[in-house]
């Protein structure tokens, strides 16, 4: 496989280059491991140069931070929410957020939540099933 270090790696059918993983936010460390841990896997794989992970509210590094660290290469970016279903962030608060950032020299892009993703789903109802038994 190539090396994935470089701009405009395909994401969902679409080129972005780069993507945002967006976590809600906690105060508290311990919760955001799972995020930190998802991104540092995701990383590996498609680059650090391809990927970041930022927090909604509540911790750091914001959306916004991470937008102002981006290289000025960066024309197309994705913001893939870690959220399981989209409520009022992902009607409103997420939406002004990135209409705030993006420019003429930026247009960001907010994908459904993984939440919605079959292979979310599918794999939610497993571990409920595994809790509650064989069939």
């Amino acid at each position: 496989m190539g090396n994935r270090e470089t701009l405009g790696i395909k994401m969902l059918r679409k080129e972005y280059d780069h993507i945002i993983l967006l976590a809600h936010g906690s105060p508290d460390p311990l919760w955001k491991e799972p995020f930190e841990s998802l991104y540092n896997q995701v990383s590996q794989t498609y680059g650090k140069n391809n990927v970041s992970l930022a927090y909604m509210e509540l911790t750091s590094p914001s959306l916004e931070d991470v937008v102002a660290k981006l290289a000025k290469e960066v024309r197309t970016l994705a913001v893939l929410p870690l959220f399981l279903a989209v409520g009022r962030h992902l009607r409103h608060d997420v939406p002004a957020q990135i209409e705030s950032l993006q420019t003429a020299e930026l247009q960001i892009e907010l994908l459904p939540p993984i939440g919605d993703d079959a292979l979310v789903k599918q794999a939610m109802q497993a571990v409920v099933a595994n809790h509650l038994g064989k069939v």
